[in-house]
């Protein structure tokens, strides 16, 4: 099953309208579905990643990288921009397969890192806006689902700015690696349209109103 139709079942599942997904961003498999919008090989460089563009809902990018015990380690890095009135407010993994190496979920640590630039230093962490460790998790339908901005958000593992909340406006770099297995992945990045400032006033109005009706 690609990652596509995972992102679906999970989907389905929790009861969000599959309306908010959109076609997966970017794959490196080499036979490209027809919901898929771009394919190739993503770069290992932290100098000149790949752009992907990214939309308002749910953006997907999956890939392989890691060492297969042969070829040299493959980073993957690829870079975005949120455009004006969006914020980033999720980076979800939605699937984690070592390839057949058949090792207990969660017990692989991969690394991730993000910085808020078109490149990313890929020889010094503490330049990075955050980074971390990452594996599967399981939600309760048993599906991969693992909070990446969560652990990115509680701060860097190897040093760096770090950051709080959802992040803004802005061009960002994505870089994951691992170094003893194979990785496959897909992961979800979630772009939010910033409430007007109307509809702001008519949140706080609806606080206001239900907190009155409650006293």
């Amino acid at each position: 099953m690609n990652c596509f139709g995972r992102f679906s079942l999970l989907f389905a599942a929790l009861a969000l309208p599959l309306s908010q997904a959109n076609a997966v961003n970017w794959t490196e498999a080499a036979v490209v579905p027809p919901d898929y919008l771009y394919s190739g090989e993503l770069s290992g460089d932290g100098n000149a990643p790949t752009p992907i563009f990214f939309s308002e809902g749910h953006n997907l990018v999956e890939g392989t990288m890691g060492f297969d015990g042969v070829n040299p380690m493959d980073a993957d890095v690829w870079t975005f921009t949120i455009a004006a009135g969006y914020y980033l407010t999720g980076i979800n993994l939605l699937s984690y397969s070592d390839n057949g190496a058949g090792k207990p979920v969660g017990s692989i640590n991969s690394f991730m890192a993000i910085d808020d630039a078109t490149s990313i230093n890929m020889s010094d962490p503490s330049n990075h806006l955050s980074n971390g460790l990452w594996n599967e998790q399981l939600d309760g339908f048993g599906a991969t689902y693992t909070n990446l901005m969560a652990i990115l958000d509680a701060g860097p593992e190897f040093g760096g700015d770090g950051f709080n909340g959802p992040l803004g406006p802005g061009n960002y770099t994505f870089w994951v690696q691992e170094g003893t297995d194979q990785i496959s992945y897909c992961i979800d990045f979630v772009l939010t349209p910033v409430p007007e400032p109307g509809s702001l006033m008519l949140l706080g109005l609806a606080g206001l109103l239900a907190l009155r009706r409650r006293r």
